[in-house]
């Protein structure tokens, strides 16, 4: 199994306790010591469990990202999201610019994206993409 890096909708869906993401996590945390998330989906998280006020969830969320690796926007990282954003914008495909990040932080550093929203990640180059909830 390659280092991989959880989208938004993965990560959620493992604070929802799906039985297929809570699998695979265990899996991958049989290899590797730590989940890796981008700072992007620290935000998304934060701000969905914040805005339905769900303490139980957002004290899960702190407790497993301070054992995680945040991966945080560096000049690297913002260079090549800047070319992802003009290749898919060159063929109509754009996506939102906070999943060009994510992708762009999965790229730079080799890890694979594991999302649901495949249609998306998919459309860009030289991005693995795996989904764990199928």
């Amino acid at each position: 199994m390659k280092k991989s890096i959880l989208d938004t909708n993965i990560l959620t869906a493992f604070l929802k306790d799906n039985s297929k993401v809570v699998n695979k996590v265990a899996k991958y945390l049989d290899e590797y010591d730590k989940l890796t998330i981008s700072v992007i989906t620290y935000y998304e998280i934060l701000r969905g469990l914040k805005e339905i006020k769900s303490k139980k969830k957002l004290k899960l969320f702190y407790e497993m990202a301070e054992k995680a690796e945040i991966i945080i926007l560096t000049v690297e990282i913002m260079d090549k999201a800047s070319d992802v954003y003009l290749e898919l914008k060159k063929k109509g495909e754009l996506i939102e610019d906070a999943d060009i990040l994510v992708a762009a932080s999965a790229i730079v550093n080799n890890l694979i994206l594991i999302t649901d929203n495949e249609r998306h990640f998919r459309r860009i180059k030289r991005l693995e993409v795996e989904n764990w909830l199928h």
